[in-house]
């Protein structure tokens, strides 16, 4: 898939599998520097299924032609993104047959920098991503790219309007060793696997809480499915330390009382 500006704001860009970060921050994936354009406007999610648009609170976004509210949205080729008044074309790479308003299925017309020249940009692919197993936010998901401020603020990088937050909650940075949280004084409190905490270092499968939200911390979109298929041809990939399976002890209780069963015939 690629982005294709009519307008001449931005040469055409490729989208790679991963996030693909769109704003007017110079570390986005897509920069556009541009009156109305948000630092973090928007993200495009790409995989093998297609893309997924992520428009946050207050971000002006609209597809073909219509105002779409804060989530996810599906995109198709062929479809009219514009963010806040840059416009875009999401098009398939080479010739793609779509389907317009009109219902008649036709070939992409070509760009006004529709060239050969079109820039490659490699996505920041999120090292964690939490995914909501509560309330209104249920199965969402929410790409961890660099440090975040949870919180209800606008200014925060994962906005959440949920009354039992504190403005700026808390902040999460992505490292090598874990997630790093830090509680930034809320009023109702980080919680890290049902535990409060001011600081910690969450993994993978921990439960995150913000007051009376839950979210489930995964790895990078692209690692899951890869660490679903190791998982699947290795059930185990370290030694892990259990007690001994209820089984194993009811099999060893029934040897013993087959054994005193047959001391008493005996006898």
């Amino acid at each position: 898939m690629k982005l294709v500006f009519p307008d001449g704001e931005h040469p055409q860009v490729l989208l790679g599998h991963g996030v693909n970060r769109v704003g007017s921050d110079p570390e986005s994936t897509i920069v556009l520097d541009r009156p109305g354009v948000m630092p973090q406007h928007c993200q495009l999610h790409v995989s093998a299924q297609g893309v997924m648009l992520d428009v946050p609170p207050g971000a002006q976004v609209r597809v073909n032609g219509r105002q779409v509210a804060a989530g996810l949205i599906a995109l198709r080729p062929g479809d009219d993104v514009s963010f806040d008044e840059v416009r875009a074309r999401l098009a398939a790479i080479g010739p793609s047959a779509v389907r317009h308003q009109g219902g008649v299925a036709g070939v992409l017309p070509p760009s006004a920098n529709d060239d050969p020249g079109v820039t490659a940009v490699r996505p920041v692919l999120p090292r964690y991503v939490l995914r909501g197993v509560s309330g209104d936010l249920f199965g969402r998901s929410f790409p961890l790219l660099a440090a975040t401020v949870v919180g209800r603020s606008s200014d925060c990088g994962l906005q959440l309007d949920q009354p039992g937050l504190s403005r700026q909650h808390a902040r999460l940075i992505p490292t090598h060793d874990g997630l790093q949280i830090e509680d930034l004084g809320s009023t109702n409190g980080t919680t890290v696997n049902g535990r409060r905490v001011l600081r910690a270092i969450a993994q993978a499968g921990d439960e995150i809480g913000f007051d009376q939200l839950r979210f489930r911390l995964t790895g990078s979109l692209q690692e899951a499915p890869a660490a679903e298929g190791a998982a699947e041809s290795a059930p185990t990939t370290a030694p892990v330390k259990l007690g001994r399976p209820t089984w194993h002890w009811a099999a060893l209780a029934g040897a013993v009382l087959l054994g005193l069963v047959g001391f008493v015939l005996l006898r």
